[in-house]
């Protein structure tokens, strides 16, 4: 089982340094590369290691879902977490608004997206998630 190791807010905060400007790209920075990233910053456990360079492209990421997961993101995130409310979600929980997957972040969630002309990580606020799930990544342990 995967747990938070006891500095996992640093280890956290430099994995998310150098993504802050960098763009969408499918099998490389997006919301699923993006959180299994930051989970494996926090635990040192990679949670999606069956999905890394099995796609390049939106169709590809369905297809590797289907072959590699459990048919979706949801239900694959179910077999490799515990899923809880989206209003309990805690820092550094994974959350899901609209199909994609972020970081809850207090009032917010961080995300892979744009703001504007800008391209990298970006912050949504809770009241804008939609139909949200949220799953814990387990504290210590």
């Amino acid at each position: 089982m995967m747990h938070r190791k006891t500095d996992w807010e640093t280890r956290l905060a430099a994995y998310l340094e150098p993504l802050r400007a960098l763009p969408f790209e499918w099998g490389r920075h997006d919301c699923c590369t993006f959180a299994a990233g930051a989970v494996e910053a926090m635990t040192g456990i990679d949670p999606m290691p069956e999905f890394r360079g099995r796609y390049r492209t939106a169709i590809g990421s369905a297809r590797a879902l289907k072959r590699f997961g459990a048919g979706t993101l949801e239900a694959t995130l179910d077999t490799k977490f515990e899923r809880i409310a989206a209003s309990l979600a805690q820092r550094g929980d994974i959350v899901m608004s609209q199909g994609s997957l972020g970081l809850a972040w207090g009032a917010h969630m961080i995300a892979v997206g744009s703001e504007g002309a800008r391209e990298g990580l970006v912050r949504i606020a809770r009241a804008a998630w939609i139909d949200p799930i949220a799953w814990r990544v387990q504290l210590g342990g």
